[in-house]
């Protein structure tokens, strides 16, 4: 008795495309753009004195290649936590908080949109088979 696999060289060709549909720069550029509330709360939130404060406050790739809102302003620690003599004005955690709930869904969807549109070689199904039957 022999088995027949058919659709197998069409299912990981279809698997190649959702790879390269979720990979790392893919997923890191959809969360950058889910980041995008965040970023936008913080910059409200942030003090305006000269806007270098509240203009340093983006989205970006970390070295670990993570995702993550930043301030590049030297200053920003130090309105985000405070120091001995100055009060904090945190901006990245209340925006963060406001805005947590909806983040995993935001980004699940952007990739969701990216596996849907994946190319397909077929939609047809793996099937076994036996044959000398």
């Amino acid at each position: 008795m022999r088995f027949r696999v058919d659709g197998v060289d069409e299912a990981l060709r279809n698997l190649t495309a959702i790879g390269e549909a979720v990979s790392e720069p893919a997923l890191q550029a959809d969360g950058l753009k889910t980041l995008e509330p965040v970023v936008k709360d913080a910059q409200s939130l942030a003090p305006v004195d000269q806007g270098d404060l509240r203009d340093s406050i983006e989205a970006a790739v970390l070295d670990d290649g993570s995702v993550g809102v930043i301030i590049r302003d030297w200053k920003g620690h130090f309105f985000e936590f405070g120091t001995a003599h100055m009060r904090a004005t945190p901006m990245l955690i209340p925006a963060w908080d406001a805005n947590v709930n909806e983040l995993s869904n935001a980004f699940a969807d952007r990739i969701r949109v990216r596996i849907e549109a994946a190319p397909r070689v077929s939609r047809s199904r793996v099937g076994l088979r036996t044959e000398g039957f």
